[in-house]
């Protein structure tokens, strides 16, 4: 019998990577519409990764995209 589950594990994790980044181009152009400009996309610190750092004249946003498909889940 073949293994599919690791097959079907990574195409997931593959579905939740592409919305993922679809989430944070939302986001980036929420913030650009709002008037701010991308500083920084995908940020690596020793504490972790940054999804957006957006500016707007002396303000510094710091950004976490979130995303969720079902939309009881969104009480974060």
């Amino acid at each position: 019998m073949p293994k599919r589950l690791p097959i079907l594990r990574r195409k997931q994790r593959q579905a939740a990577e592409r919305a993922g980044r679809r989430a944070e181009i939302a986001a980036w152009l929420y913030y650009s519409i709002k008037g701010y400009y991308c500083h920084g996309r995908r940020v690596r610190t020793p504490f972790g990764e940054i999804d957006l750092v957006m500016k707007r004249g002396r303000r510094l946003a710091f950004v976490e995209v979130k995303f969720r498909t079902n939309r009881d889940m969104n009480n974060d």
